[in-house]
């Protein structure tokens, strides 16, 4: 039901308050997303820092143990240099020890070194001049270079002895024409890589671990001694430690449920993997402290950025509100609550200019008081703005469409727009109107006082070009005017519509 243009003029608030929002969504969102990407490389930062200095240990350790087993190498190949010289066992005891054993370097934490035949039985060791003839043939350093004598260097697993724990290196023993005729094997304090793991300053929860490549672990820092010997193969952190040479990774480890990076390094040819191994939480912890700090200001921010915004919306919306208040102020009649004259021209024209493009016709009424003079003279003026507002809620009553229209035109005279509606369903409105009246004034009990009735004039057009609204107008105030000479409270149609029709077409 259109009887004012109220609802347009809140349009251009409701669009700027929701260009505003829009707008400052978009910063909040594009500050928080700056804020999150400044935060995650900074984590990035801080994650390939220690990345990065857990590689450089990595790798210098195992340069150091690759130096030491080419010197524990060395020692081994001596030693099969001097069992290939021609008369070797038929040297006097002490000489043949010095020629098998004093030319092998002496390596850091290195232990015996011992001869073994094809059967595992110890011949020669470096420290007794004529060893007991001791069975080694169950030995995991003599049995995988039996099974497969052209393996080179072996690591074996760790073992205890009573003065502390141990591997072994050990080479493959052939004749000239290749085949297998023992082993060489030297002994190598595992204190050797626990003294050079305590150097590193660790965290509470880092580690440095090497294991042999098929699981066994050989060396542990902090120390654990139950766990020296213990094979991790099959677990995650071992499947991808044993699937490259090297790299990183973050997992939670097997033994404690801690989160780690694994950064590990094979050494060199040798079947021995180093793995320096540092807790998520300590490296992200001042990433973290940095993180809550920044997201507390973060969020700070946002919040007063969104109470500014909801503070700009509110008074767009105000003003809003107020300029739809002084739209509806200059559009409504202040009387009856209805369309002024002004709302009615601009509804008028719009309409016409509709009904024009698509040859439909515009119907309208023109209603005025009956008697009103004698009657505000009679009852007053009070009386007669009361009637007056009781016309138009009776008109107001039978208006069905947004497209149409009442206004007050001026005095007592009203004004209904009925856009596409023919003379006949125009009339049957308007007998609407006049039957409303009636039946206020039944209710009224005929008092002196009831509200007066009305005479209705009743014209309707097809828009073409050479004919203007005010002609529509000047139509039914004729049929009004008929209808005041033909008796008054009635209703009366234009008969001029026909002929009008006729010149349009």
């Amino acid at each position: 039901m259109n009887t004012a243009t109220t609802s347009e003029p809140v349009a251009p608030a409701r669009d700027s308050a929701g260009r505003l929002v829009a707008l400052g969504s978009a910063i909040t969102v594009a500050f928080c997303a700056l804020f999150a990407l400044g935060l995650w490389e900074s984590r990035s930062r801080d994650r390939d820092q220690a990345r990065l200095a857990a590689q450089n240990v990595v790798a210098s350790m195992s340069s150091e143990i690759e130096r030491n087993l080419e010197l524990y190498g060395i020692s081994l190949e001596a030693v099969v240099d001097g069992l290939k010289m021609h008369g070797i066992d038929a040297l006097d005891p002490e000489l043949r020890q010095r020629v098998l054993f004093d030319r092998s370097a002496s390596a850091k934490d290195m232990g015996s070194i011992v001869v073994l035949d094809r059967n595992g039985t110890l011949t020669h060791d470096s420290r007794i001049w004529v060893p007991m003839p001791e069975d080694h043939s169950e030995r995991d350093y003599f049995l995988a270079l039996k099974r497969n004598p052209r393996a080179g260097f072996y690591v074996s697993q760790p073992w205890r002895a009573i003065d502390g724990d141990y591997i072994a290196i050990s080479r493959t023993l052939t004749d000239d024409k290749g085949r297998f005729t023992g082993v060489v094997a030297g002994s190598m304090r595992l204190s050797y890589f626990a003294s050079m793991f305590s150097q590193i300053n660790l965290g509470p929860r880092d580690t440095v671990t090497l294991i042999r490549d098929s699981g066994e672990l050989i060396m542990r820092a902090p120390f654990l001694p139950e766990l020296i010997g213990r094979s991790f193969a099959g677990t995650p952190a071992y499947e991808r430690i044993s699937a490259a040479s090297s790299g990183w990774f973050e997992k939670v480890g097997g033994l404690d449920g801690v989160e780690r990076m694994f950064v590990f390094r094979r050494i060199a040819d040798y079947p021995l993997i180093l793995s320096y191994n540092l807790a998520t939480d300590d490296i992200y912890a001042p990433w973290r402290r940095k993180a809550w700090l920044l997201g507390a200001l973060a969020v700070s921010l946002c919040a007063i950025n969104l109470m500014l915004l909801g503070f700009l919306v509110r008074a767009l919306r105000k003003h809003g509100e107020a300029e739809a208040r002084m739209a509806a102020m200059a559009t409504t009649d202040s009387l009856t609550g209805i369309a002024n004259r002004r709302a009615l021209d601009a509804a008028f024209a719009r309409e016409w200019n509709r009904a024009m493009r698509s040859r439909t016709p515009v119907s309208l009424l023109m209603l005025d008081a009956d008697h009103f003079k004698a009657y505000n003279d009679a009852f007053g003026h009070q009386a007669g703005d009361a009637a007056l507002a009781a016309i138009a809620d009776c008109i107001r009553l039978n208006i069905r469409r947004a497209s149409e229209m009442c206004a007050r035109y001026g005095g007592e005279e009203f004004a209904v727009l009925l856009p596409g509606l023919a003379p006949a369903e125009a009339a049957v409105r308007a007998e609407a109107i006049r039957s409303s009246l009636t039946a206020l004034r039944k209710a009224q009990h005929e008092r002196p006082d009831s509200v007066p009735t009305v005479s209705i004039g009743v014209a309707c057009m097809i828009p073409r070009q050479g004919l203007e609204p005010r002609d529509l107008v000047k139509l039914a105030d004729s049929a009004l005017y008929e209808a005041k000479t033909g008796g008054r409270d009635r209703v009366e149609i234009a008969g001029r519509f026909a002929a009008a029709q006729r010149d349009a077409a």
